[in-house]
């Protein structure tokens, strides 16, 4: 019998709305994880996979007990088991080895969800299945024809959690293939076609890259936008469909339709198909004005950065540090918030 997964990432769950929203925040993400629910059920799936950053605010007294327990009756309702992997937002300083005081390690000991990280990991198993050929079995002077059992498929999944923006490949090295038909790598880090860096920030995984490792399926988690399912060039299949959750006021978000992936796997081969989650209109839960704020606020930032370069370009001997001191017109306040997340960034 074939296996089926259901992916879903980047739920962002949390008791704040953010600004650029205008609906109920945490009942409009619950909903959408009642949904998965519902689908693992409707297509009789052996187990939902969760890419990381479930919850958005690291802190963990900034998520309540009662959203804990809104999220456990969400999931006890599930017909299926929940693996899940750790993203930067499930975490303070984005460290896992904190689970213990976060509120996604309270859903691992609840068993709700069950760890898919690290030496963490899921192995299924089908049930066996006959094939069309046929033998006569000779039973005492009796014939007839049975069916041939054939072994069951096999699909182990191990996760990559988050670690930090420059990323250690030897993670995924290390993941090698062991007797299981199909491995599926879940990994909470940025992958694209072409690879690089993000603002020349962190790492980016190119997909052609992926095809020196093991893993036959590879579902990318952390970065938001969708950038669909596609197969490497030795035939990898990459899920990279974004997050669950629209939380900002990006085009992507504004554009995008939030999905799940059905990933199957037989004896013939993997397939895996985006499914669109029922979802209200951008126009009815963005709030515009709060669009117009935020570009004014992302313009200032341009304006700001660009001015720091310009003057790191023409006095070759100033740090980051002179540059902003030295920023025209830029009240000294803001300078001295500036310096400090200098200070945090480690210079």
């Amino acid at each position: 019998m074939a296996i089926s997964l259901l992916w879903r990432t980047d739920v962002h769950l949390s008791d704040h709305t953010p600004r650029s929203r205008k609906d109920d925040w945490t009942a409009t993400v619950l909903g959408k994880l009642a949904q998965i629910g519902e689908l693992a059920g409707k297509l009789k799936v052996d187990g939902v996979l969760d890419g990381g950053d479930f919850f958005d605010l690291k802190s963990p007294t900034r998520n309540s007990h009662a959203l804990i327990q809104r999220v456990l009756s969400v999931h006890r309702s599930y017909p299926c088991p929940v693996y899940g992997n750790v993203g930067n937002h499930d975490c303070v300083y984005g460290d896992y080895s904190f689970l213990p005081q976060q509120p996604l390690g309270v859903l691992y000991e609840s068993g709700v969800f069950r760890r898919c990280y690290d030496e963490h990991e899921a192995l299924f198993v089908g049930k066996p299945e006959k094939v069309s050929d046929q033998i006569l079995d000779i039973v005492g002077s009796d014939s007839k024809w049975v069916g041939v059992a054939e072994a069951p498929v096999t699909v182990r999944v191990v996760g990559v959690p988050y670690h930090g923006t420059k990323y250690d490949l030897d993670r995924f090295t290390r993941i090698k293939k062991g007797s299981e038909d199909y491995l599926v790598v879940i990994a909470h880090v940025l992958a694209s076609p072409t690879g690089g860096t993000l603002f020349e920030s962190e790492d980016v995984l190119k997909y052609a890259d992926l095809d020196a490792f093991d893993g036959d399926v590879f579902c990318f988690g952390h970065w938001h936008k969708d950038q669909g399912i596609t197969q490497t060039p030795g035939g990898k299949t990459i899920v990279n469909v974004g997050s669950l959750t629209r939380g900002s006021l990006s085009q992507d978000d504004l554009d995008r339709v939030p999905s799940a992936v059905l990933l199957k796997f037989d004896r013939a081969e993997i397939s895996a198909e985006k499914i669109p989650l029922v979802y209200t209109p951008s126009s009815e839960v963005f709030s515009i004005e709060a669009r117009d704020i935020t570009k004014m606020r992302e313009g200032m930032i341009e304006e700001f950065v660009g001015n720091i370069k310009t003057i790191l370009t023409a006095k070759s001997n100033h740090s980051i540090r002179d540059a902003i001191r030295d920023l025209p017109n830029v009240p000294d306040e803001v300078k001295e918030q500036a310096l400090l997340y200098v200070e945090k960034a480690g210079g």
